[in-house]
């Protein structure tokens, strides 16, 4: 039956006769096949068309098939279409024609799921399909045995029963698919509106969400992107897609103007594409700019001569318009595109129009207030699901292909092109040749790759901009910013490849380092290696056999002379022994970067050989030198490097002094860094160097003095003179107003700290150094710096009188920090967070503590402390208390109610016996820690009233017997190994919990797992948390885990295969539980759980937890550790974990396949690797939550015993 709404229909459906084994590819030629009778041609037919055209949905109308062409030719034009739309009118059945290609939509329906739109046009949907309807009784009278000799005579003959029902049967089918009437929209032109909506509607729908070419890993980034457009408000934007060649700027661009296009009402639109290309061929250029126009202002006739007439530009000024400009290099091409209007110009076009560009020069559109969109590369998930798609096809690879994948979604670091283009390479390929090609791919990129990222490098223009991206893509990937500035001439040029997407900057607290993607390192070397074959000589080396023949002098003809070399990078790690020729460095006048390291063990005797003439060749050309286990005791005087910025001799064992006798002047020198030269006797005189800002001394432990010329170092931000055991003398005074980290631990000759004149000091660190008297700098630091100190010998609070956002007080043996009186109130320091570490002797904090720090206050162990004192009024803005380790603390603050902000309290191993009962009016706690507080008996009755707590901590409480009924918005609950716990709490069949830990408590009720189990897996297929834990001890998985793995013994990988079900409206996966049973032999461990799931070859999806286990000391007992996950696709992005809803779920794509999980267990960041290697894995699972289940985990109890499916390995 047609619809009889005036609102758009469903989507029409495929047959339900659709062979399953066929997929719809997304892939046509045509997005609509219109079927029509000429008696609505030049009227709602046209209409239709026009509206089409407008919308740009491509359309196929029958003037474009030869009626005199077969059926077979038919088929094959629908089979190029996505749906077709039948306009059914009066005059239809008059045609053979009409009725034969409305039998073949009909079969193609069964055929290959063709999608078919039915328009009722002045005739009701009961004449088309009736027996007795207008249209059957036309088929009769023209084409059955009793038509009149006429019509017989020009139709040549009458059509056989066969047809006549071919034709009927074809109507009904077609007839009765939800469709559009004209009598129930009587306004032609919305009834054309709500059609061509409906198209696109179906269109996208029928658009696969993951493409298997480009769309993996879109979505969030279209979302983020549409956000930024606004399409709801009325002003004129620029939204900038930026990001290196290859990254998938134009794919994120089409997917964000299909999705503007369909949501969207009311816009002109168009997508210009290949902008960068076309402008180089200027017919091609006029082309692009004409059928922009032409398609804004639904002129076919328009040429590019008559564009600028001013009728057009007043019509223009009245269009909402949604532009998309791709691949633009500079600002001329935009403006040409805008018929020489320049970007800020809002007066083109009418307000709330958006255009979005992409580009790899992030400068490109100037100061004209675009909202920038860095297009980042794919996450390691969606990398190796779009690598997998293109290396496998529909195979499924074997273990050890899979395994060599990870290493090729590494190479490409999550670049799309790369991944396309390396996936394609190796599909069908042996696994000897994978490991040939990604072995090969390091040194020689793939034309396809080197094509797209060489287009940047060649838009750079000048040679030096050039050499130096070659210099930082080489030699200078992850070096501190600030150095590379200093390092080359060029150094004002690092902005423009910063902006062109070449390399990155990243901010590491106080400094920012230079990265650049391995793509385009490897793309600078392959472009320094074409360049050494064109010179006949290479002008940069990492290649250590090339290097090795280069320093011994033997015969390589590219190389002989080393003439033309500007840099060397040498890595001896896994080198043999090398013994180098005297004139080594002779007529290397080109050098400027020389760094011989060891990237691995650093001890041992140099593997390098080297004559102390050799030395004497260095050229004065080098601007760095780096040169671990230095062979020699000094360098030679005749070495004068004028322009050395950094020089580094570390881990050199016989190096005495840097220069022999006379030294050069190094009016240049930015970096020098001679840590851990064990036989260092003297620094360089540096009272040449004022631009000095970075000094290592680390562990040279014959130094004895520091000059004084060292304090006149007016750039110097850190200066580093840990673990040098000799030193005695220092500088009285440190005149840098830059200094930030001194670092003086582990010196013990050294009794006084010079004073320092920086306000920028944010680290002072003299742990195990005898100094007693700060320098008076630290009382004077920086307005709302950091300021870390740290030593034994640190015996008062330094009184500081500014305010910072962070003090550290760490190892010193301050007593107390009561050092100021009610009168001084006003003059009181001011610290955003106080951080108070392992402080043995401190006994007791300030009593206007709570008016001194502001947000945050953390002390671990310090175990002198006994309280904290009062909060005598009412403080705002505290957030987090955090005490740990602090045995003695008995008590704390019965006013705690006076904390008004407190969001996080933590008690961690105290000595408090009970809780404060004011502790109940803090409403704005959610996070309430109480692990290991062995005499800590009970909690406030009243705790409940609580009603923001949603995380409570009681692990390891060994004397709580019985909990109070707790508040109704907690989520967490942990009482893992408080032995002597009786039960939980009275309410716990009201609560909600997302996670909950019992295991090790001995005196709970042997069936609480069972009943605790029934409001898990109801909470587990609820929408109410996307992920939850349940962990208790116990030796079973429950029942309805379907799919279970046992007899794993200490495997580290483990896996569990399942089927994934069809999913209906009533019937679908709400998320997926994993359990896991284990035993150990050793007290507490914490693992690192990772399930990866594959369906087929495709990485569908992914989840991840972090159980603990062993509370108690003593036990032996086994564990049940159970989650579940509504979203597995966990993906990165900046470095924040997203979980999201899909709009199609990774499980709804693969319905009806087989997948696995493969559960691997690794130790948590800091654990001993051999731990893991003391838990025995019982056996794992994994259950299906679907929405079906309405009776709960009971209903489901009964229904596993039947089903499961135990699977022994």
């Amino acid at each position: 039956m047609a619809s009889s709404s005036s609102s758009p229909p469903p989507p029409p459906p495929s047959s339900h006769h659709a062979d399953s084994s066929s997929s719809f590819s997304g892939k046509w030629e045509y997005d609509v096949f219109l079927c029509f009778r000429g008696d609505t041609r030049h009227s709602f037919t046209s209409h239709l068309s026009a509206a089409f055209r407008d919308r740009q949905v491509n359309f196929f109308i029958d003037n474009m098939l030869n009626k005199t062409e077969s059926i077979d030719e038919l088929t094959s034009v629908l089979k190029r279409c996505a749906l077709s739309v039948v306009i059914f009118s009066e005059k239809f059945p008059d045609s053979s024609w009409c009725l034969d290609e409305v039998a073949t939509i009909s079969q193609s329906m069964t055929k290959f799921r063709h999608r078919v739109l039915p328009v009722f046009y002045r005739v009701d949907s009961s004449d088309v399909s009736g027996d007795s309807g207008s249209y059957a009784k036309t088929i009769e009278r023209k084409y059955g045995a009793r038509a009149s000799k006429f019509w017989k005579k020009t139709h040549r003959a009458s059509k056989s029963p066969e047809d006549r029902k071919r034709w009927m049967d074809a109507l009904k089918v077609v007839a009765n698919i939800a469709g559009y009437t004209s009598e129930a929209i009587k306004i032609e032109s919305e009834l054309v509106e709500a059609i061509v909506n409906c198209v696109q509607n179906t269109l996208l729908e029928m658009s696969p969400r993951v493409k298997p070419d480009n769309l993996i890993g879109i979505d969030f980034r279209v979302d983020e992107v549409v956000e930024l457009l606004a399409m709801d408000t009325n002003d004129f934007r620029i939204i900038e897609l930026w990001g290196m060649g290859g990254v998938g700027k134009t794919t994120l661009a089409k997917a964000c103007y299909q999705r503007v296009i369909s949501t969207v009402e009311g816009i002109k639109y168009h997508f210009v594409g290949d902008i960068n290309q076309r402008d180089a061929m200027e017919t091609r250029m006029e082309e692009m700019i004409t059928k922009l126009y032409s398609t804004l202002l639904s002129e076919s006739n328009l040429t590019y001569d008559n564009l600028l007439f001013d009728e057009r530009k007043r019509r223009l000024s009245h269009l909402r318009v949604f532009l998309v400009f791709d691949d633009v290099e500079n600002l001329s091409q935009i403006e040409r595109l805008l018929l020489g209007n320049h970007l800020s110009s809002t007066h083109l076009f009418a307000p709330g129009s958006r255009i979005i560009l992409t580009t790899r020069n992030k400068m490109v559109v100037g100061n004209v207030g675009a909202k920038i969109y860095h297009v980042d590369c794919l996450s390691h998930i969606e990398s190796l699901q779009l690598f997998q798609l293109h290396a496998f096809g529909e195979s499924r690879p074997s273990d050890d292909l899979m395994g060599l994948s990870s290493r090729a979604v590494s190479y490409c670091q999550g670049c799309p092109l790369a991944i396309k283009v390396v996936g394609g390479a190796l599909i069908g390929k042996s696994r000897d040749y994978w490991v040939s090609f990604l072995s090969d791919m390091r040194q020689i990129p793939t034309p396809e790759i080197r094509h797209v990222l060489m287009r940047s490098y060649n838009a750079l223009g000048g040679k030096e901009i050039q050499s130096l991206f070659l210099d930082i893509a080489c030699f200078f990937y992850g070096t501190n910013k600030s150095l590379v500035t200093k390092y080359s001439p060029a150094y004002h040029l690092l902005e423009v490849l910063i902006d062109k997407s070449l390399c990155t900057c990243v901010v590491e607290r106080t400094r920012e380092r230079i990265q650049v993607h391995a793509l385009l390192r490897e793309l600078a070397w392959s472009i320094v290696n074409d360049e050494s074959i064109k010179l006949e000589n290479p002008t940069r080396l990492n290649n250590l056999g090339d290097i090795q023949k280069l320093l011994t002098k033997k015969s390589l003809p590219s190389l002989q002379g080393g003439s033309t070399a500007q840099g060397i990078y040498l890595d001896l790690s896994k080198a043999s022994e090398i013994d180098v020729e005297a004139n080594v460095f002779e007529g290397m006048t080109s050098l400027r970067f020389l760094a011989i390291i060891y990237s691995g063990n650093k001890e041992g005797a140099p593997k390098i050989h080297v004559p102390y003439d050799a030395f004497t060749t260095l050229p004065d050309s080098l601007r760095w030198l780096q040169w671990q286990k230095f062979p020699s005791k000094s360098l030679p005087s005749s070495f004068t490097p004028k322009n050395l910025v950094a020089l580094s001799l570390e881990y050199s064992p016989i190096l005495k002094r840097c220069w022999d006798v006379e030294q050069p002047e190094l009016a240049n020198l930015v970096f020098l860094n001679l840590s851990h030269c064990i036989n260092l006797v003297a620094i360089p005189d540096l009272s040449g160097s004022p631009k000095l800002e970075f000094l290592g001394l680390l562990g040279c432990k014959s130094l004895v003095e520091l000059p004084s010329h060292v304090g006149d170092l007016n750039k110097l931000e850190v200066l580093d003179l840990r673990r040098c055991a000799n030193l005695t003398i220092l500088p009285p005074r440190l005149n840098s107003k830059f200094l930030k980290h001194f670092f003086l631990s582990q010196c013990p000759k050294v009794t006084r700290c010079p004073e320092i004149d920086s306000r920028e000091l944010m680290i002072l660190d003299l742990e195990q150094t005898p100094v007693r008297a700060l320098p008076l700098a630290i009382y004077n630091i920086k307005e709302g710096g950091c300021l870390s100190l740290s030593g034994r010998h640190i015996t008062c609070f330094p009184a500081i009188s500014t305010s910072l956002d962070l003090l550290g007080l760490t190892f010193t043996l301050i007593t107390e920090m009561n050092c100021y009186d009610d009168h001084q109130l006003g003059s009181l320091p001011r610290f955003s967070a106080l951080e108070l570490v392992a402080n043995l002797q401190l006994k007791s904090l300030p009593k206007h503590l709570w008016s001194m720090v502001s947000r945050s206050l953390l002390i671990h162990y310090c175990p002198s402390i006994e309280t904290l004192p009062e909060i005598f009024h009412p403080v705002t803005g505290f957030a987090n208390i955090y005490i740990k380790g602090c045995l003695n603390l008995k008590s704390f603050p019965t006013s705690i109610n006076n904390l008004k902000s407190l969001q996080l309290l933590g008690l961690d191993n105290t000595d408090i016996e009970s809780l404060p009962p004011a502790i109940v009016e803090l409403d704005q706690l959610t996070d309430l820690e109480l692990p290991n507080n062995k005499r800590l008996k009970f909690l406030p009755c009243d705790i409940h009233k609580l009603a923001k707590l949603s995380y409570l901590n009681l692990s390891s409480c060994t004397k709580i017997k019985f909990l109070p009924e707790l508040p109704p918005s907690l989520l967490t609950l942990c009482v893992s190994g408080c032995t002597l716990l009786q039960a939980l709490p009275s309410n716990a069949d009201k609560l909600r919990f997302k996670d909950l830990y019992f295991e090790d408590c001995p005196q709970l009720d042997p069936d609480l797992p069972q009943q605790v189990m029934l409001n898990f897996y109801d909470l587990a297929a609820s929408d109410l948390h996307p992920k939850g834990v349940l962990q208790h001890s116990g030796s079973e998985l429950p029942t309805w885990f379907d799919y279970k793995s046992s007899n794993h013994a200490s495997d580290s990988c483990m896996m569990v295969q399942f089927t994934l079900p069809n999913c209906t409206t009533e019937r679908r996966i709400k998320g997926i539980a994993f359990g896991l049973v284990c035993s150990l032999d050793i007290g507490e461990v914490d693992i690192s759980v990772t399930c990866d799931c594959n369906i087929g070859n495709i990485a569908a999806a992914a989840s991840w937890c972090s159980p603990s286990f062993g509370f108690g000391q003593d036990s032996q007992s086994d564990n049940v550790y159970i989650w579940y996950d509504k979203n597995l696709l966990g993906e990165t992005k900046k470095g924040v974990i997203l979980i999201r809803e899909e709009a199609d779920p990774w499980y709804e794509r693969y319905a009806g396949l087989q997948g696995s999980f493969r559960f691997s267990l690794q130790p948590s960041i800091g654990q001993d690797p051999e731990k893991l290697r003391r838990i025995k894995i019982k056996s794992i699972g994994v259950s299906l939550l679907l929405s079906e289940q309405k009776n709960g985990a009971q209903g489901m109890l009964a229904v596993s015993k039947n089903k499961g499916k135990e699977v022994q390995e």
